[in-house]
């Protein structure tokens, strides 16, 4: 019962291929297809006759209005095709009233065959479309459904057509029996013998098909396209509607045109000879006349007598008209025939022999001067076309125009068939026509080409602009000035290239600002002063974040789990920016609540993944590095959920190890993931590195990674750095490796070095003047002296500081008018001893490593800061070196002693 509910109430919406369309775009489209229609049948096509063999023993009226009904149903539903059928019917009607063109429009078309019929075709025709495709049927089933809706229509209109004919015949016989007059008697042969139903059914059945198959197809792919139309596209469709309408309501009105014309032609004519028909019969009369009143008559020889009376007989007024150039012409002589060109109309014949007793013609024979239409016997027409040798497929039984006039007891008629009448309309026609079609070709043509250069090329041109600007080149204007419109248009665009300008700006700047403090957040969540726990001196532990955008997805984490066991990690969120950070804060949390419990480290890894996933609507997942130090003992307990395999390193000058256990997936993704831990006992002078993939993955400017093997052989060769210089030094060296080269993953590394006491770290950021040198180095100074370093080191080590310092009061912020900061920090290690001094500014880039060394001085005078400086550090320090840290200088050197 619902699947049948459903079947009626599609049926009832639907609305044809252009449903998706506005109203007022179906609307136009309903406008064209009755414009069309209404021309067509000024035209005469919109009833067409056609006929078969040697004597069109075969011929039908081909309903031809079926087909624009169709295509509004198809196009627009039963409701559009309904009103079409009743407009089009209503045209048809008065045309058959107003201009009938043949026997059928002047007595058989009447408010039932046409209003009427066509009216509900036009409903029965959207209503089976609307079944037959409201599922959207594909291919060759399609097809088929539309053909089957067409066979119906086309016997449902040829059934309804003849039943109207005789319904408007019954009425016509009953009004001329009321008025006493008689039908004309070649108005029952004319329908009996071009009145097949079944051609008209066949020829009416494929003509629709053909036509709504056509159009069903190019609207349908139309349709498919229509969203990636041009601009001049969409107008040269739109002009070859408009000049299509054009045309056909240009070609019904000259058609028109042509018709009233000629018949007024054909008017003239008749009663031009009708008149002098007139004057010859007066003047022979009066000749008889005054030869009869002749005294001398008498006296004249009956041979004379003859001869006079044939030069004055009636027979000679005919003389010299043809039936196929004059049409019918019949002298009347009390209301018989006394003269004629046309074997139709025999010599003694009376009016109610030839067009029946008491019709309207018999009864007004010339007593009007108004040219009639008329039945022209079907004898004259098989005449006619026999003289005039010109058979046709398309044929119909005739009309005729009479002009008739009395004079005295003679009724002189000329009769010409339709054929005859118009008989220059199809030369005219085709000459008209191919003007017409030249006509609109040469102004779409022109339209088309007009449009182009005054509006889409400019459009075009503008759009390029357009598209420059909207790719990110704000700089870009649009300069199109040719029109008031296009004028309009550029300054449109360029003030709002403008405005956007400012308000990505101020965007920027407040991103910027939400950046900044979301980066501030994210760090303040990270670990940040070493060393972390300085009063424990089993273990050292460092760590670095560097996001490749402002803020990342990489984190670390440390603390203490009780009185003996520290708890550390690092991991590595699937996503970057904003996303990455909020997922990074969730995750860390969850498993430092974990871990911070005493659980096992399998233990806390399976929880905080149980607790990612249930909130995880994004997707996202981490890799994660866990661990617990029992720094008494030296055991370490570690979980690998899919994260980069670690290196440990055994005693101070020891090979590095990869630890390649893998203990279960990363966390986010499966609820029910299972996890192990693996347990190994560190010894002291053991050095532990954890890493993202920031620092394995980084590539150069050439594509190259940085790889494992280069990882492997860096700590290898630096296995005298302890937790800090380890990570800051193994950072600076990809730093370097992916120098000009965007940075495309966070870099996060972890240091933790068992059995050596944590390092002594402190930091002063003053103005980068001269003035604060002192300060700087009274600080670096104080440390020195209270490590008891030697005299001759403490002094190579300020030299170093100085230059560097220098360096950056000089250099850094050159193109500022205020002085910038300067950050120096060092970090103090035993064993053995030595100190790492930091300096970072927010300068332009500046890599003194870089510069080149100078040649030897001859002299000491010759030997400059600027010059022999940092030749001198790089001679002096144990190591040096520097890097980009975003938007800081970071220079590093190291001094043991």
């Amino acid at each position: 019962m619902a699947k049948t509910e459903r079947t009626k109430n599609r049926i009832r919406d639907w609305k044809g291929l252009l449903a998706e369309y506005s109203r007022k775009d179906r609307a136009l489209v309903f406008l064209f297809l009755f414009v069309a229609s209404a021309s067509v049948i000024f035209m005469q096509f919109g009833f067409i006759g056609i006929g078969f063999g040697a004597n069109h023993e075969f011929s039908t009226h081909l309903l031809g209005l079926l087909i624009p009904i169709a295509v509004s149903a198809l196009l627009l539903g039963k409701g559009w095709a309904t009103l079409e059928g009743l407009l089009c019917g209503l045209v048809l009607l008065i045309h058959a009233v107003v201009q009938p063109l043949d026997i059928y429009e002047r007595y058989f078309v009447g408010p039932f065959n046409s209003i009427v019929m066509y009216a509900v075709a036009g409903f029965f025709m959207g209503l089976l479309f609307a079944a037959a495709l409201r599922n959207n049927p594909q291919g060759v089933r399609r097809s088929l459904y539309i053909a089957l809706v067409c066979a119906i229509i086309a016997v449902y209109a040829s059934l309804a057509f003849v039943f109207n004919a005789v319904a408007d015949l019954v009425i016509m016989l009953t009004n001329n029996f009321m008025q006493g007059n008689e039908v004309p008697r070649d108005l029952f042969a004319a329908a009996a013998g071009t009145g097949d139903a079944t051609i008209q059914m066949v020829f009416d059945a494929l003509l629709l098909m053909i036509f709504s198959l056509v159009v069903d197809y190019s609207v349908r792919k139309y349709l498919e396209q229509r969203t990636y139309e041009s601009v001049l596209t969409t107008f040269r469709v739109r002009l070859l509607i408009v000049v299509t309408l054009v045309f056909l309501v240009v070609q019904g009105g000259a058609f028109a045109y042509i018709t009233v014309r000629e018949e007024q032609t054909a008017k003239s004519d008749m009663t031009s000879e009708i008149e002098f028909i007139t004057k010859q019969l007066e003047s022979k009369k009066a000749y008889v006349d005054t030869l009869l009143k002749e005294p001398e008559l008498e006296s004249i020889s009956s041979n004379t007598l003859v001869a006079l009376i044939q030069e004055a007989s009636l027979g000679s007024l005919v003389e010299g008209y043809t039936l196929e150039s004059n049409g019918t012409v019949v002298l009347f002589l009390d209301d018989r025939v006394a003269h004629s060109d046309n074997p139709a109309y025999p010599e003694g014949a009376t009016k109610d022999d030839l067009f029946g007793k008491d019709t309207e013609v018999a009864k007004n024979l010339g007593n009007s001067d108004e040219m009639r239409q008329v039945v022209y016997s079907t004898h004259e027409l098989e005449e006619l076309d026999r003289l005039l040798k010109e058979p046709s497929l398309f044929y119909n039984v005739e009309l005729g125009y009479m002009c008739a006039k009395k004079v005295d007891d003679h009724i002189i008629m000329v009769s010409k068939p339709a054929s005859m009448v118009f008989v220059e309309r199809q030369a005219t026609m085709r000459w008209a026509t191919i003007l017409a079609l030249v006509l609109v070709a040469v102004v779409y043509w022109l339209a088309a080409r007009l449009l182009r250069r005054v509006m889409v090329e400019p459009l075009v041109r503008a759009n390029e602009s357009l598209a420059k600007i909207t790719a990110g080149d704000l700089e870009e204007r649009v300069t199109e000035t040719d029109s008031v419109e296009l004028s309009m248009l550029s300054a449109g665009i360029n003030t709002t290239v403008v405005s956007l300008e400012g308000l990505i700006s101020e965007a920027e700047r407040r991103n910027e600002r939400d950046l900044a403090t979301a980066k501030t957040i994210q760090e303040s969540a990270l670990p940040s002063t070493f060393p972390p726990f300085p009063e424990i001196d089993k273990f050292d532990i460092y760590a670095s974040m560097n996001a490749a955008k402002e803020v990342g997805g990489d984190f670390y984490d440390f603390f203490l789990i009780d009185e003996h066991t520290l708890g550390f990690l690092i991991a590595d969120v699937s996503g970057k920016g904003i996303p990455g950070a909020l997922f990074m804060m969730a995750a860390k949390t969850e498993i430092e609540n974990y871990m911070s419990t005493g659980m096992a480290p399998a233990e806390a890894i399976a929880s905080a993944n149980k607790r990612l996933c249930a909130n995880n609507d994004a997707g996202m997942f981490v890799t994660v590095w866990a661990a617990t130090l029992a720094w008494e003992t030296g055991e370490l307990t570690y979980v690998n959920a899919g994260h980069n395999f670690p290196l440990l390193r055994h005693g101070q000058d020891g090979e590095w190890e990869w630890l390649t256990k893998k203990c279960g997936l990363f966390l986010g993704t499966f609820e029910t993931a299972k996890y192990r831990q693996e347990t190994l006992t560190l010894e002291p002078g053991d050095e532990l590195v954890l890493y993202t993939d920031g620092v394995n993955e980084a590539f150069n400017v050439d594509e190259e990674e940085y790889g494992n093997d280069r990882l492997e052989a860096f700590l290898s060769t630096h296995n005298d750095l302890h937790a800090r210089g380890m990570v800051r030094a193994l950072r600076a060296d990809v730093a370097a490796w992916a120098e000009g080269a965007e940075q495309s993953d966070d870099v996060t590394i972890l240091a933790l070095e068992y059995g050596a006491a944590p390092e002594v770290t402190n930091s002063i950021t003053v103005p980068a003047t001269l003035d604060h040198l002192e300060e700087v180095e009274a600080l670096i100074r104080s440390e020195l002296e209270q490590r008891l370093c030697p005299v001759s080191v403490i002094s190579k080590v300020e030299v170093a500081l100085e230059e560097l310092f220098v360096n950056v009061c000089r250099y850094a912020y050159a193109d500022q008018k205020e002085p910038g900061q300067a950050q120096v920090s060092y970090t103090y290690g035993a064993n053995p001893s030595a100190i790492t001094i930091e300096l970072r500014d927010h300068g332009v880039p500046f890599d003194p490593i870089k510069k080149e060394d100078p040649t030897k001085p001859s002299n000491a005078q010759e030997a400059k800061i600027g010059g022999l400086g940092i030749f001198m550090v790089k001679k002096s320090m144990d190591d040096f070196f520097y890097m980009r840290d975003r938007d800081e200088n970071v220079v590093v050197i190291k001094k043991g002693w």
